[in-house]
């Protein structure tokens, strides 16, 4: 009988080690994952930029430039921002430009002024929802532009590979864990049979 306990003790052991490790591991994959996906979507944002840049009127009027963002938002599906050095939005592709707040304070703009490009992640109080931000300094033209999309696009695509991950992270333990659990009955019955 003491046999048989420590079999069983056993067990359960390996099988609280065994998901401790596989929610951790699932956890850990998780942040990683995310990390990578908000990587990939910023250089493809960073790209994009170049690409409208490359179209971008020489002016700061807004007249001109609200248009531009509105029609080149709706065709690369983010939201555009022209901003002036001193932080003045002079094009807007979601709304008039005209009396927004300056943006100079943003951790995006910020980082685009320091180091050429600003990138943040934050909830966005005009949509309701976590954006992904990304500020590219035009030195040359003495503004910045800012493009930003929902995070439901990184969320969507983390939750399609999560799914396929599900499977061999968690799945194959708990297969795992029940073949184990029918060896310990086949131990403690040869156990009880020869004791």
């Amino acid at each position: 009988m003491v046999r048989l306990g420590r079999i069983w003790k056993l067990y359960i052991t390996y099988t609280i080690v065994l998901l401790v490790c596989m929610i951790a591991g699932g956890l850990i994959l998780q942040a990683k994952l995310k990390g990578i996906l908000e990587e990939h979507l910023t250089d493809d944002v960073v790209t994009l930029t170049k690409v409208i840049v490359k179209n971008l009127p020489d002016t700061e009027n807004p007249a001109v430039l609200d248009p531009f963002c509105q029609a080149y938002g709706e065709i690369a599906g983010v939201r555009i921002t022209i901003i002036k050095g001193d932080g003045t939005v002079i094009g807007e592709s979601d709304r008039k430009s005209m009396g927004m707040e300056k943006h100079l304070d943003r951790i995006e703009v910020k980082g685009a002024i320091s180091k050429g490009i600003g990138t943040s992640v934050r909830h966005s109080g005009t949509l309701g929802i976590d954006m992904l931000y990304v500020a590219s300094l035009l030195e040359d033209k003495g503004k910045i532009i800012r493009l930003s999309m929902p995070m439901a696009a990184v969320k969507a695509i983390e939750d399609k590979i999560m799914i396929f991950l599900t499977f061999g992270l968690y799945l194959t333990p708990i297969v795992a864990v029940i073949i184990c659990f029918f060896f310990t009955q086949y131990m403690a019955y040869k156990d009880r049979r020869t004791g």
